[in-house]
C-alpha cells in the first residue's frame, strides 16, 4: 500500500486491522525536521512541524537528504 495512492481512512484501517491480528508490518515514513543526537542514549531526535519530537535508532534510516531551509 502506497500512501499517496490512497485515502487516510484506507491507511487507518490497514494499520488497524494489522495491529488487531497481530500482524509484523514494515512502515516508511517521511519526516522532516531538524536533527540532533539524543541525550544519553544511541537514538536520534528529530524536531518535526509543529514542535513534536520523534526519535528513532539510526539502523531504522534507509535515507537521509539534506534540504534547504524553508522561508520564514
Amino acid at each position: 500500500m502506497i500512501a499517496r495512492d490512497v485515502d487516510l481512512a484506507t491507511i487507518d484501517a490497514r494499520l488497524i486491522a494489522a495491529s488487531q491480528r497481530g500482524e509484523t508490518l514494515e512502515v516508511v515514513l517521511a519526516l522532516r525536521g531538524s536533527i540532533r543526537p539524543a541525550a544519553g542514549s544511541s537514538r536520534w531526535r528529530m524536531r518535526v512541524a509543529g514542535g513534536r519530537v520523534v526519535t528513532f535508532l539510526a539502523e531504522w534510516v534507509v535515507a537521509a537528504t539534506h534540504l534547504p531551509r524553508r522561508s520564514r
